[in-house]
């Protein structure tokens, strides 16, 4: 199973949740939010330092941060959503800045959310809120 972390009060994140939701027919991916005691866990087993705010791609004992995980997750859904892994010819430095420069300012665009939409029965078995869940 990958793991997808995300920022719970981001809706960019939000929207990349839902996308691949609805995109991922064969229900590969579990997600968690960065601030649930499953995501404060993983960040923990992973060291992944805690000023790092970007989402997180847990694939087997590999874990991939900012692009390169928004990139792998696209790269496991069907196509042609597949096709935007194109990114990946960009070096990555540059995949990253643009990748800081939206997550730096996506609260002050799109503002926090305050509630998300609740997860039908069946996407509710791929979130992980608690160790337990993993």
């Amino acid at each position: 199973m990958k793991i997808i972390l995300f920022d719970g009060e981001c809706h960019v994140c939000d929207t990349f949740v839902q996308f691949i939701l609805n995109k991922d027919t064969e229900n590969q991916f579990l997600f968690t939010s960065l601030q649930s005691e499953a995501g404060i866990y993983l960040r923990k087993k992973y060291r992944v330092p805690d000023n790092l705010d970007s989402v997180l791609l847990i694939d087997g004992e590999k874990i991939y941060i900012k692009s390169d995980a928004a990139l792998k997750v696209l790269q496991n859904i069907p196509l042609p959503w597949k096709l935007l892994t194109v990114g990946k010819i960009l070096p990555y430095f540059i995949r990253d800045a643009l990748y800081d420069f939206i997550a730096r300012n996506r609260h002050k665009w799109f503002g926090k959310k305050q509630a998300c939409r609740l997860p039908t029965a069946q996407e509710r078995k791929q979130f992980a809120e608690t160790i337990k869940d993993l």
